[in-house]
């Protein structure tokens, strides 16, 4: 089985000057131990300067500059929220954290879904034929359902599939409070689905463009 890679989760505010409630920023995932410390902080202030030259992050984003006090940490998912219906600390922590929380929490639960589903493909035919009552089962399919995988691969796939329901019905809704919370599925790729249209904010020539700045007030 492949180690996990330890990562860090930050959040990119926008503007600071704006009511709690209505803060916004950019969710950023650093590949690195430690969680809440100096260094992995720069990481992800330089991972949120890198999109904005990229053009992932439009000009306007940061009014008063991107500096170290954009940078919001977000604690790990310690206390499994999908069984709770708030967070341990959600009276605490800024609703655009809750959001982050949010969207990871929904992540880790959308490819759980996925990876048992994959294995629940074999199955897919039996479970439509005996549904629908079309025909009897194959030699071959016999032999896939009585193998003991058979049942313990579809009660794994209907316990996570709840827990997914359930943990999207509690959640806050805090997670529209993060832009581009889903660009690494954009760069690996992942296209909006076509029937979803928005217009697109012009953006200043890449050569154009200057680095954001360094520090408020400049």
């Amino acid at each position: 089985m492949a180690r996990m890679t330890s990562v860090a989760h930050f959040v990119a505010i926008s503007d600071l000057s704006k009511p709690l409630t209505s803060q916004e920023g950019i969710l950023i995932e650093v590949a690195a131990k430690g969680g809440d410390t100096p260094k992995n902080r720069a990481k992800a202030l330089e991972i949120a300067r890198q999109m904005w030259e990229k053009g992932e992050i439009a000009a306007d984003e940061f009014p008063d500059g991107l500096t170290q006090d954009n940078i919001v940490y977000v604690p790990p998912d310690s206390s499994h929220l999908r069984e709770t219906k708030i967070l341990p600390n959600s009276r605490q922590l800024p609703p655009i954290v809750q959001g982050a929380q949010e969207i990871i929490e929904l992540v880790k639960l959308q490819l759980a879904v996925q990876q048992i589903a994959q294995e629940a493909e074999p199955y897919f035919p039996i479970i439509l034929s005996v549904l629908e009552r079309t025909r009897p089962l194959t030699t071959e399919e016999q032999e896939l359902v009585q193998d003991k995988r058979f049942a313990k691969t579809l009660e794994k796939l209907a316990t996570i599939i709840a827990e997914q329901e359930n943990y999207r019905e509690n959640c806050a809704g805090y997670g529209k409070l993060i832009l581009n919370a889903l660009a690494w599925q954009l760069n690996k790729g992942v296209k909006e689905p076509t029937q979803t249209k928005k217009k697109v904010r012009q953006r200043k020539p890449a050569s154009k463009r200057s680095a954001p700045r360094g520090s408020k007030g400049t």
